[in-house]
């Protein structure tokens, strides 16, 4: 058994959400992404994947520059195997503006979970946990909640859909990086993922 300090086992709920979830509440909810450079100094990078319920894959990859405090990246779709940008994507003037209008179409939403999500000690100590762990020889960690009546079926318009799992995972101390995950009993599947930029990637 490895404990912390506190006493308690590594690879439970309560250590866990301490020291590990508890980072997300920094993040979830920032209204103005732009205030991402406040708690990122050095920047930072964003993940969001989005599969549909037609089984087509897509991924937005963003990267927030500390330099110029702008956020810019780029849709992606899968083809098995292989994978084609599909548009140019950047937050501006609060929207996420496409090179090419048409891609819009494939993407769920204008913007970033995180702008609407409210995640605290509050709202976690509320869900059912259905399993969790802690590896602590990588660091990884994971925690599947169950969850009912969420802003994210409005934000990604499956109102008549049922999230069947929420779950939280990352590695490392601090926002090495931290990754929510959605998953619909239509098949959808949603994530954003949001990592600090390390020493000497800047």
């Amino acid at each position: 058994m490895t404990l912390s300090a506190c006493g308690l086992n590594k690879d439970s709920r309560e250590w866990i959400e301490k020291n590990r979830i508890s980072d997300i509440y920094k993040v979830y909810p920032t209204k103005n992404p732009e205030d991402l450079f406040n708690i990122f100094t050095k920047g930072f990078n964003i993940e969001q994947y989005y599969k549909d319920e037609h089984n087509n894959e897509y991924k937005m990859h963003f990267t927030g520059n500390s330099d110029t405090k702008t956020i810019n990246g780029e849709l992606i779709k899968y083809y098995g195997d292989e994978e084609k940008k599909l548009a140019d994507v950047s937050y501006r003037d609060g929207h996420l503006v496409f090179s090419d209008s048409t891609a819009k179409q494939y993407w769920p939403m204008d913007g970033f979970l995180f702008q609407h999500l409210t995640i605290n000690q509050k709202k976690i100590d509320s869900l059912k946990v259905k399993d969790y762990h802690f590896e602590a020889n990588s660091g990884i960690f994971h925690i599947n909640y169950e969850l009912t009546d969420s802003k994210v079926n409005k934000l990604l318009k499956k109102e008549n859909q049922k999230i069947t799992d929420f779950e939280i995972t990352g590695s490392g101390k601090d926002y090495y990086g931290r990754t929510l995950i959605f998953t619909f009993d239509n098949g959808v599947d949603f994530s954003e993922s949001i990592h600090k930029v390390k020493r000497g990637e800047e």
